[in-house]
């Protein structure tokens, strides 16, 4: 545009130029008569006062226009000078802020709301560094006004959202989050805002509606849904469960395994549940899905209580068929272990938990080589591993086998904590072991291999509990004196079935 005005008034400049010129090389005098006097000049004398005429009316016009449009200059000088000064003391709140001088900060946040009042960043800046201060109401007032502002309503809504929650409104602050998504279909932070209210408040059917929002926009990635998708269903199923809905909890655990195979919890539940519904064939498809993904423990006793009425031969067989899923994963070795101690052929037991008790020595593994001792005839050597298994670290996997029969048997808090660690992150936590909660016996048959060589401290009162080794009766009390008849009872109890 200005170089548009530049060339147009060169080339008015220039035919004005031209015009004078013209004038000026015309032959003969020019005559001017009013009536009474008659002024005769020549063409160049005429052009030449032209050319000054001109020149004189162009500088009284830029005069006038300059001195018109004087305080209008004055005005934007000002409104730089205060967006210089602004933008200064915007930058040494941040610094403030960065350096943890908090009030330093929120000084010159109030100094650059100061200097423009009317500008949102200032008003955004000053409005977090009021509520980093305290002064939620100060903050909240400001926030409210960023709410008009474009490209602030948002951030803006996040604010006032964050301290709706200090208040303890959740409502105004699910408000606040579902205006910010109706606003935004890009800003990730409403749909995950929302997910995790939902999620903190246990309501599953809310929490899955607001992780298919975020999916349709965009907002997640596609195996972080699908993971939290799965925690979600299976909370749900043993919600429905326990309502005695045993439909309506078989067809969300089904769901759980379909996003994610190789979560155990879902696959355990949904294996148990057909089992009770005499679909056998597909709760082993769901097991074996779940094995060859991530093995884990629970999964193999849920897959040998699908044969727990065949004979010890038909049982060996069926979980050698699922240690050939994934026979390189250390549950697959351990597997292979206890089969080969329930076997009798504890050469095989001891050559296979040699690498077992070189890579991780815990309480299981140091039960398992007791129980190889034992069947060998060695008590002694049997004893010698139990006291080296009291010190040893317990597995965590173990953990989620409950001796009453169950596994996984969480709290509304414990899937709550799975949604982000194994949601977010793929981890499958272990609250029962945090809470020191008694573990389940994880192979009856062995029970009768070892008897207990040692006392484990007990201190009820300090919330102190035994250390149950992670194998059956390798080292705990439980079972050591049963009869045959007791055992056999033992020995024959399907897990799927409580």
């Amino acid at each position: 545009m200005r170089m548009l005005r530049l060339i147009t008034l060169i080339v008015m400049g220039l035919a004005l130029l031209g015009g004078f010129l013209f004038i000026a090389v015309q032959p003969g005098d020019i005559m001017y008569s009013d009536g009474v006097m008659k002024t005769t000049i020549s063409p160049v004398v005429a052009a030449a006062i032209l050319l000054v005429t001109t020149v004189l009316l162009v500088a009284l016009w830029s005069l006038i226009a300059w001195l018109l449009g004087l305080p209008g200059r004055m005005r934007r000088a000002k409104q730089d000078n205060a967006r210089k000064k602004c933008l200064e003391a915007l930058g040494q709140s941040l610094a403030a802020f960065e350096s943890g001088e908090i009030s330093e900060a929120r000084r010159q946040a109030q100094k650059a709301l100061g200097f423009a009042p009317d500008t949102p960043v200032a008003k955004f800046i000053a409005a977090k560094a009021a509520v980093v201060a305290g002064d939620g109401s100060a903050g909240e007032r400001l926030y409210g006004e960023l709410t008009q502002s474009t490209g602030y309503q948002v951030a803006a809504r996040r604010g006032l959202a964050e301290l709706a929650l200090r208040r303890g409104n959740m409502a105004a602050a699910i408000s606040h989050a579902e205006t910010a998504l109706q606003s935004s279909r890009k800003a990730p932070w409403p749909a995950e805002f929302l997910f995790s209210q939902r999620v903190q408040a246990a309501d599953w059917d809310g929490a899955l509606g607001a992780l298919d929002d975020a999916e349709r926009r965009g907002l997640m990635g596609q195996k972080t849904a699908m993971r939290r998708r799965s925690v979600v269903l299976t909370a749900a199923a043993q919600r429905a469960e326990r309502l005695m809905d045993p439909a309506t909890a078989l067809e969300l655990a089904q769901r759980a395994v379909k996003y994610t195979p190789g979560f155990a919890p879902a696959a355990v539940m949904a294996a148990r549940l057909l089992s009770s519904a005499g679909k056998q064939w597909q709760a082993a498809g769901i097991l074996e899905a779940a094995w060859e993904a991530t093995p884990h423990p629970a999964l193999a006793i849920a897959y040998r209580d699908l044969k727990i009425q065949e004979d010890d031969a038909a049982q060996t067989r069926w979980l050698d068929g699922l240690i050939r899923l994934n026979p390189e994963h250390r549950e697959s070795r351990i597997l292979a272990v206890e089969q080969a101690l329930l076997s009798q052929d504890h050469g095989a037991a001891i050559q296979g938990l040699e690498p077992l008790l070189a890579e991780r020595p815990t309480t299981r593994i140091v039960s398992l080589r007791a129980a190889a001792a034992k069947a060998a005839g060695d008590e002694a050597g049997a004893r010698e591993w139990m006291a080296k298994g009291v010190n040893a670290p317990r597995e965590p996997d173990w953990s989620d086998l409950d001796p009453d029969g169950t596994a996984f048997t969480y709290e509304d808090a414990d899937w709550i904590r799975l949604i982000e660690s194994y949601g977010d992150r793929g981890v499958l936590v272990h609250p029962r072991l945090e809470r020191s909660d008694g573990e389940r016996l994880a192979a009856p048959q062995l029970a009768s291999l070892t008897q207990s060589a040692i006392h484990y401290p007990y201190n009820d009162q300090h919330g102190v509990h035994p250390v149950v080794p992670d194998d059956p009766g390798i080292g705990y009390d439980a079972g050591l004196d049963m009869d045959d008849e007791a055992q056999e009872s033992q020995t024959k109890k399907s897990w799927l079935n409580f």
